[in-house]
């Protein structure tokens, strides 16, 4: 079946730098993998996982395709096209809803453990924190996005009703920025990428504190389908292991993170100062990455029952579903993160260190 896509790119094996291990010279098992929206450095984790050789460690072949969102994705998987992809979880929290899909899938990854969407103003704004919101405008990347039922729970919370804020839908790109700048918002309500870029281009804003029960919550994470989970377990743990691997890689060695990216789409190549604020914004993902959280031991992968319960009840109050009947289980799976982190982080950096284009 062919894949109706914005863009594909395939990384081949033999872009491989590193040595083939044993496993990876066994035939390997091509997967796709889905990318949602326009690239970024911030994929940097799943090309240098791929250019160290740890997909292929695993017995996978992993070629990257571009889809616009999880609502697209997510059927893709379910007819076998795609394997994984890197999405937040409310398509799937939508699907619970009684009439609706309910795709048998569930995520079984938490990529992003402290969720990178934020609330950003001006510095100049009279606005300091979310009780000031009250009766302004927000911008957000489209109604439809699944951080806007999160944004009226954590406004209620704040004590704002959030039927006196009026959402506008201004995209993620250059055209939202600008609507910060000229004030045709009065708050901005996208990803870290963003408002590290509006900083990077000489705009002064500041992020406001959003309650940290919201705050520490997943905002990307790896679905897989019930049926993989079941019948094809090897390869679920393989592919997050892999992930968590090239995380620990761009950790130790941001700047081989990103030439890994440039190596895999040559297009995003840029030189000068420029170098500097692409790393920028992969830290920026990167530190929203590491997955510490209530001061227990790291755990790459692992959720929270908070991670859906509170995403359930904030889109129940929104309006968004109707049922708050939606068991944590449902949506995710903790049962591979003990094969995720069954790796040597020190080889791993070793590795990492030496890597060249």
């Amino acid at each position: 079946m062919k894949i109706a896509c914005w863009k594909v790119f395939v990384l081949l094996a033999a872009a491989l730098a590193a040595a083939p291990s044993p496993a990876a010279a066994q035939a390997l098992t091509k997967l796709t993998f889905a990318w949602p929206g326009s690239m970024s450095a911030t994929v940097g984790p799943f090309t240098f996982a791929k250019e160290l050789g740890f997909f292929a460690e695993e017995g996978i072949e992993m070629d990257v395709i571009t889809l616009p969102g999880g609502a697209v994705i997510i059927p893709q998987m379910m007819s076998g096209t795609i394997f994984t992809s890197y999405i937040g979880l409310d398509p799937l929290i939508l699907s619970r809803e009684p009439g609706k899909p309910n795709f048998d899938v569930r995520f079984a990854y938490n990529a992003v453990p402290r969720s990178a969407w934020e609330i950003s103003v001006l510095d100049t704004s009279p606005i300091k924190s979310l009780k000031d919101l009250s009766g302004k405008n927000i911008g957000v990347g489209a109604l439809t996005f699944g951080n806007v039922p999160m944004t009226k729970s954590i406004l209620r919370h704040a004590g704002v009703d959030p039927a006196t804020v009026t959402m506008i839908p201004v995209g993620t790109g250059v055209p939202a920025m600008e609507a910060l700048r000229r004030g045709n918002i009065d708050a901005l309500n996208l990803f870290d990428i963003v408002n590290v870029t509006l900083l990077q281009q000489g705009t002064k804003i500041r992020m406001l504190d959003i309650p940290p029960e919201f705050a520490g919550l997943t905002s990307h994470s790896l679905p897989f389908t019930n049926k993989d989970i079941r019948e094809r377990p090897k390869l679920v743990a393989g592919f997050g292991r892999a992930l968590a691997k090239g995380t620990v890689a761009c950790l130790a060695n941001p700047q081989g993170c990103l030439e890994s990216y440039w190596k895999f789409d040559p297009s995003a190549r840029v030189t000068g100062d420029a170098v500097a604020r692409q790393l920028q914004l992969l830290q920026a993902r990167l530190d929203r990455m590491v997955a510490v959280a209530d001061g227990q031991p790291q755990k790459w992968g692992s959720f929270r029952d908070r991670d859906a319960t509170t995403s359930v009840a904030s889109f129940r109050e929104a309006g968004t579903i109707s049922t708050g009947d939606i068991k944590p289980e449902s949506i995710f799976t903790n049962q591979f993160v003990d094969d995720f982190n069954k790796f040597d982080e020190a080889a791993v950096k070793a590795k990492a260190l030496v890597w060249r284009p």
